[in-house]
């Protein structure tokens, strides 16, 4: 479990992962008849979820309600077990018509925002994994098809016998210091007026530090002389692990690769504050539930 200061969203789930039940299939089978197992359908990688006047949330199921929604060969996923020991469920399903108008599969991004911490961190997993089994069906040893194992977690082959574990690209993610100034970048696709961190994914045989480095002189011109470590973010969009970090950069002259980045932009403290809260006259920057928010956060009120 990762430290309790981590102020991302999508980290510090409350539940036990229990890794050790996921080969026991027998365990696995009495968890799903159990009256306390809660089960969330997955639909086009879209959660459901139940809106109740402002309050949105998960639309947990018992577990035996998989035989109603879905095939029995429904991709499924064990995402662990709550404080009282119930077993938590996610479960792909190919129709959303079974489960008629008692809530809607909702876009992950969008469902982010208004879901709580806890919420969040409990099913963002399942949407990372279920999009790693959809794109990964055929083995990358010897291309024959594969078979989900081990409750979701593992791919194998019957063929040759590999076996392939869920992806996660690593992504250094940064807010560049000049002073009492920073530099945040926008691309062409954002909304008008959005800013954010600079990001790129690590390379092979790359150090973070270097990473970082290499990513904001290809994206701005800007050469790091130090880099602070902040915090990481699971990030299922679609598998990612975010590697957050403050640089200070040798001098503010940017140039930005256009090719990267539509524009860039210095911004004092106090206009970054303005950002935090909204209330910058011409620019924002990402919602809360972004580390890149939360970068410009400890930056900004440091």
């Amino acid at each position: 479990m990762l430290l309790p200061h981590n102020p991302n969203a999508f980290t510090r789930s409350p539940l036990d992962r229990a890794g050790h039940r996921r080969r026991d299939a027998a365990w696995l089978a009495a968890a799903l008849e159990a009256p306390e197992t809660r089960l969330l359908p997955f639909h086009q990688h879209r959660p459901f979820v139940i809106e109740e006047g402002d309050v949105l949330a998960p639309g947990w199921l018992n577990g035996q309600a998989r035989a109603r929604i879905a095939p029995a060969d429904a991709p499924l996923l064990f995402l662990g077990v709550d404080a009282e020991g119930a077993a938590h469920f996610a479960i792909a399903v190919p129709d959303a018509a079974p489960l008629g108008d008692l809530g809607r599969f909702d876009d992950m991004r969008a469902a982010a925002a208004r879901l709580s911490r806890e919420d969040i961190a409990t099913i963002g997993p399942a949407k990372a994994v279920f999009e790693w089994h959809a794109k990964n069906g055929f083995c990358a040893n010897c291309g024959q098809p594969s078979a989900i194992a081990e409750a979701g977690w593992v791919r194998k082959c019957a063929d040759c016998n590999a076996e392939h574990y869920p992806r996660v690209d690593p992504v250094c993610i940064m807010v560049p210091t000049f002073g009492d100034k920073c530099f945040l970048g926008r691309q062409r696709a954002w909304p008008r007026g959005m800013h954010s961190a600079l990001a790129g994914f690590i390379e092979p045989g790359e150090a973070i530090e270097e990473a970082v480095a290499r990513e904001t002189l290809e994206e701005a011109g800007l050469r790091v002389r130090e880099v602070i470590m902040h915090s990481t973010q699971p990030w299922p969009f679609p598998h990612s692990l975010m590697i957050g970090v403050l640089c200070e950069v040798e001098d503010d002259a940017e140039t930005v690769d256009t090719t990267e980045l539509e524009s860039g932009r210095w911004f004092s403290r106090d206009e970054a504050r303005l950002l935090i809260a909204a209330k910058h006259p011409d620019a924002f920057c990402p919602p809360p539930f972004a580390i890149a928010h939360q970068l410009l956060k400890s930056w900004c009120m440091g």
